[in-house]
This record gives C-alpha cells, sequence and structure tokens, in this order.
C-alpha cells in the first residue's frame, strides 16, 4: 500500500502569515517535502488571504472548480456551403 500523505493529501506541516500595515499579507506554506516544495506569495487584503488559505490547503467543493473555470467556451458553427449558382 503506497504512503499516505500525512498532511491532509496538500503537504503542507504549516503556515506563516506576516500581516503589514497597508492590509497586505505574505503567507507561507512550509512543506513536508522540504524547502524546494514550499509556497510564498502576497495577498492584497484579507479576503486574498482567506483564498489563498483556502486554494492551497482544502480540497474545492463539489462543483467549486467548473465554477471557477467559467463558462465553457463557445462551439463555433460550422461554415456555410458556398451558394449554388443557378445555370452554372
Amino acid at each position: 500500500m503506497a504512503d499516505k500523505k500525512k498532511h491532509a493529501g496538500h503537504g503542507y506541516t504549516h503556515t506563516h502569515v506576516e500581516h503589514h500595515a497597508d492590509g497586505s499579507h505574505t503567507v507561507h506554506h512550509v512543506h513536508e517535502d522540504g524547502t524546494h516544495k514550499d509556497v510564498k506569495s502576497g495577498v492584497a487584503d484579507h479576503d486574498g488571504l482567506m483564498d489563498h488559505m483556502m486554494d492551497h490547503t482544502s480540497m474545492p467543493n463539489p462543483g467549486e472548480a467548473e465554477a471557477q473555470a467559467g463558462p465553457a467556451a463557445p462551439v463555433a458553427a460550422a461554415p456555410a456551403a458556398p451558394l449554388a449558382t443557378p445555370g452554372v
């Protein structure tokens, strides 16, 4: 049986959040496999912090991934056949 990741499938052991005076945050997720897999990024505000945490440490709710992908691209109509010229 394959070894199961200990940290809910995301592999992060812990997260550091730095709060800045302008309301932005620096988020650092520490990965169990080493620093080469760590994620460190900045977010503009508290809402961005919560979105970032959910995106990196939890599974999407049913249908959430599809909803974030947006509407499907419209299918292009097949080109119309040329009109027949009478008498040719």
